[in-house]
């Protein structure tokens, strides 16, 4: 990234840092609330996940593409993995501008999948003004974000999971 950072500028190279989108990112992930606990509290970004969240939003390829498509986070269990995609995937399906998108949780086993769905279902009902932007549906583990209408959708081989989707964000869990 730092190196990257010192060859924009220069002839040939293919991407463009704009710290706007990736400040937009962060600024959104700081305005949620964590409401598991005994009392919600905000989210507070640690120096890593804001790199972690940050980066990817914020490097283009010169003809207006994010530069980014996939992310390989390798981390022990109860390091903010799903946190992290709770924050990506409400972001990417209310506010990144795209309509009509998908957007997956996906692991083999039904309950699996539903851990990055529900820290999203958690952001959302944490907040009253998210409550008015998205519609969640428990029983179909399914949230629809209503200006944009992309679904964000637990998935499972249980669950009969299928090839064949085309998604903006996928969340994969082992």
């Amino acid at each position: 990234h730092l190196q990257d950072l010192e060859r924009q500028d220069t002839d040939g190279f293919p991407y463009i840092w704009n710290p706007e989108t990736s400040e937009r990112v962060l600024e959104y992930a700081e305005t949620l609330t964590i409401a598991e606990g005994f009392e919600p509290k905000p989210v507070q970004l640690y120096g890593f996940q804001c790199f972690d969240l940050g980066v990817p939003f914020g490097w283009y390829k010169r003809n207006g593409f994010r530069r980014f498509r996939r992310m390989y986070k390798s981390v022990a269990r109860q390091n903010g993995k799903s946190f992290e995609n709770g924050i990506r995937g409400t972001y990417i399906a209310g506010f990144s501008g795209y309509q009509f998108g998908k957007l997956f949780t996906v692991a083999t086993k039904k309950r699996q999948s539903r851990i990055a769905w529900d820290e999203m279902n958690k952001f959302i009902s944490a907040d009253p003004d998210l409550k008015e932007l998205f519609r969640v549906q428990e029983y179909k583990s399914l949230i629809t974000a209503l200006q944009t209408n992309c679904t964000i959708e637990a998935l499972s081989r249980e669950g009969g999971l299928d090839d064949g989707f085309r998604s903006i964000f996928a969340s994969i869990d082992e």
